[in-house]
């Protein structure tokens, strides 16, 4: 009898936030096996630090040995609160697998990052006939690397690394519903956090992390009777309109400043694509259908898409660990 059947054959997807941590298991052909979330106590990660070793770890821990996850490769997202994106120019005469090398070499020269231990990848945008229009994309290696020697210690092993926001518009692009014409607003909505990334042509051009107003007091653990955790929220209406309208505006102005800032007024945001792990994201994306439907098309992946190879729908929480799974 082989105990390990499960170990070779599968792979493991988690991300880590502020609040959540949850993965999704598939096989060699992204076939879809089980799922799971924990709910991390308040201060356990912050701002995408960790700040209680040992309670994550054990928490991590309880989870490869309640899914049998053990010896696992493993994929996660970095947070993003240690993500940057930037536009620079490159020389022509930079090639394109000079690209990291020329972008290290300029650190703390043309390239201002505000940590000190960048990983960087660079996105070739376009070719003009003055200079290459590079994305660079860059992470904290120390944070990166916390975070794999956490997984490791829990007998998992780390293989991937990725950003959040790819890996949720990898599943948007897997569906079909991305085209190359559109400037998309992904919009990820969590409990502490919102997410607002531009793509055009299939690529990312801009993020933006913005803190809501939400309050610890408004979110309590709740777990049903398949013993699976997650937050509810118990804030009256008064204050659930209050974030609402926070968020609005914060998407308002984020709107703007993309037409006429980034752009210079030649490009505007064309869709909303709407989703998150907020325990009230169905009202917020009801107020922006209201706001926003006449003048853009308004989406979510608030629905189950996908299934396990049981026929069990996957919430769509799991939209960023789908997208791991099929990178």
């Amino acid at each position: 009898m082989n105990f390990l059947r499960g170990n070779r054959q599968y792979s493991v997807h988690f991300t880590i936030s502020d609040s959540y941590i949850r993965f999704v298991q598939s096989d060699r052909n992204r076939i879809f096996h089980t799922y799971g979330q924990k709910c991390l106590p308040s201060g356990v990660v912050v701002e995408g630090q960790i700040k209680e070793r040992d309670t994550l770890g054990m928490i991590i821990d309880e989870m490869v040995d309640n899914w049998k996850l053990k010896g696992s490769k493993l994929s996660f997202c970095v947070p993003n609160e240690f993500v940057i994106l930037r536009k620079t120019a490159v020389p022509l005469e930079i090639m394109e697998e000079e690209l990291t090398g020329y972008l290290y070499m300029q650190l703390g020269e043309s390239i201002h990052l505000p940590f000190e231990d960048p990983l960087i990848v660079p996105v070739l945008l376009k070719e003009t006939e003055e200079n290459k229009e590079v994305l660079l994309i860059a992470s904290k290696e120390s944070v990166l690397q916390e975070f794999s020697a956490l997984f490791r210690e829990s007998s998992l092993k780390p293989v991937v690394a990725d950003l959040s926001m790819l890996a949720a518009y990898r599943t948007y692009f897997h569906l079909g519903l991305a085209t190359n014409d559109e400037h998309v607003l992904m919009i990820q909505i969590g409990l502490k956090t919102m997410i607002l990334s531009v793509f055009h042509q299939y690529k990312p051009v801009f993020v933006h992390h913005f803190r809501p107003s939400f309050s610890d007091d408004s979110f309590e653990i709740f777990k049903n009777r398949r013993g699976t955790e997650y937050y509810t929220c118990n804030a009256d209406d008064e204050t659930l309109a209050g974030q609402a309208r926070d968020i609005m505006l914060e998407i308002q102005r984020f709107i703007s400043y993309y037409r006429f800032n980034l752009t210079g007024g030649k490009s505007e945001i064309s869709k909303l694509l709407v989703m998150g792990d907020h325990p009230c994201i169905e009202t917020f994306y009801r107020n922006m259908k209201e706001s926003f439907e006449l003048e853009m098309d308004v989406q979510s992946m608030l629905q189950p898409i996908f299934q396990t190879k049981k026929g069990t729908n996957i919430p769509s929480v799991y939209t960023e660990c789908i997208g791991l799974a099929l990178k």
